[in-house]
């Protein structure tokens, strides 16, 4: 339910912004499930194909970094569609490539874009007429477990229509197509104040004036690490874990993980309605609790329907702490948010790509210590929180919205 000092026209004028993670999203999952067919058709091995998302993840972190110092000379939506109009080209030269050398290189291009892209929608987000930003953000990073849960459908609806799996970014370049118009069309005309346009040549030290709110902002970047660490462990080895260590089939495992992904954004669009009601921290403390008492659970439990209920209860932990830290890291200073964002969410790369290693190394030794590290992790982001909370009560920092 929107509260009465936001209408729902400043939400809908957002739309553009939201096809932007929920497309990010997609370009990114929607080759995980047709690996063997791209395989099969190319003579790539899958192994050699898999380091297309270490590539895109890479460029992504890389545009999130730089993507602040476009907006010196440029307006927001101007580099958004500068950055689409180049992807279509590269998503149809993908289409066709035969070469795993252009694989990595158009994936690692493309994750810069999208990197790109993601932060001017980010910001859009948070130059916003709507007040309640902890729900708006909450909308906007929603969108992206729903392109997670879409992907496969996609890939695996046009394989059993016997299409080629390079039809799969035909339908990408589409959906490109849409959001261009609707950039054009809801936002084309909105008016970027100099203050925002400009606020990548704002100092570092007029923006960290407070060193309490400084500590808070540092102890928001550790948490974002370790959860996205976390979350990260969850989405791409649940399903090895389940298959090595449960002796679990490939539709059942691979199940298992869209329940996780569908109960994300179950629980993200709970917290949308509940948003500014309650503390966000508080929100935060119980999520990840949830969080760690069912992945906890999942690596001692065989049971596959037990399985899948506690991967349900897991998505539900981690569904909304992720748009939480950002509101909150965004929020805490006046000045800068585009620059604090870059900060965020290249805080959040980092985590994704510490994932890999984690899981690479640790199940050398066993299996269920590698999937024990999502939820060792999370009780790191439970300790984190508990710390801002005190902190934050302090110094009446974050307060709900």
């Amino acid at each position: 339910m929107i509260e009465e000092k936001d209408r729902l026209a400043d939400y809908l004028t957002e739309i553009p912004n939201f096809l932007s993670a929920f497309i990010f999203s997609v370009f990114f999952n929607i080759a995980s499930p047709i690996l063997i067919e791209i395989s099969k058709s190319t003579g790539i091995l899958t192994s050699n194909l898999g380091f297309i998302f270490t590539f895109f993840t890479v460029g992504a972190a890389l545009g999130q970094l730089t993507s602040v110092f476009y907006n010196r000379k440029f307006k927001k939506i101007q580099v958004i569609i500068a950055g689409y109009i180049v992807l279509v080209p590269l998503t149809v030269i993908l289409g066709f490539s035969t070469s795993l050398i252009l694989f990595w290189i158009i994936y690692f291009l493309s994750g810069y874009i999208f990197g790109i892209i993601w932060m001017q929608s980010n910001q859009f987000i948070l130059a916003s007429r709507v007040r309640n930003k902890e729900r708006i953000i909450t909308i906007f990073l929603t969108f992206y477990p729903l392109g997670a849960f879409i992907a496969p459908f996609i890939s695996s609806s046009v394989i059993g229509a016997n299409f080629s799996w390079r039809s799969v970014y035909y339908i990408i370049i589409f959906m490109i197509s849409i959001n261009i118009i609707l950039y054009i069309i809801l936002l084309g005309r909105k008016n970027e104040n100099a203050a925002i346009q400009n606020e990548a040549k704002i100092p570092l030290k007029e923006i960290f004036t407070d060193r309490q709110k400084n500590l808070i902002f540092i102890l928001l970047l550790m948490a974002i690490f370790f959860y996205c660490s976390s979350e990260t462990i969850v989405a791409t080895w649940m399903p090895t874990f389940l298959g090595e260590s449960r002796n679990m089939l490939l539709q059942p495992a691979s199940f298992a993980l869209n329940l996780f992904w569908l109960f994300v954004v179950i629980g993200r669009l709970v917290v949308i309605i509940i948003s500014g009601r309650i503390k966000s921290t508080k929100i935060m403390l119980v999520l990840s609790v949830l969080a760690i008492v069912s992945m906890a659970a999942v690596s001692f439990v065989y049971n596959k329907y037990m399985i899948f209920i506690l991967i349900s209860i897991a998505g539900l932990g981690y569904s909304a702490m992720f748009p939480l830290l950002i509101s909150a890291g965004s929020t805490i200073f006046e000045k800068g948010r585009g620059l604090l964002a870059t900060f965020l969410f290249f805080s959040s790369n980092l985590g994704l790509a510490s994932a890999a290693a984690i899981t690479k190394f640790s199940s050398k030794t066993s299996m269920q210590l590698s999937i024990s590290f999502s939820f060792i992790l999370m009780a790191v982001v439970t300790i984190i929180v508990l710390a801002i909370i005190f902190l934050s009560g302090r110094s009446k920092t974050l307060q709900p919205h």
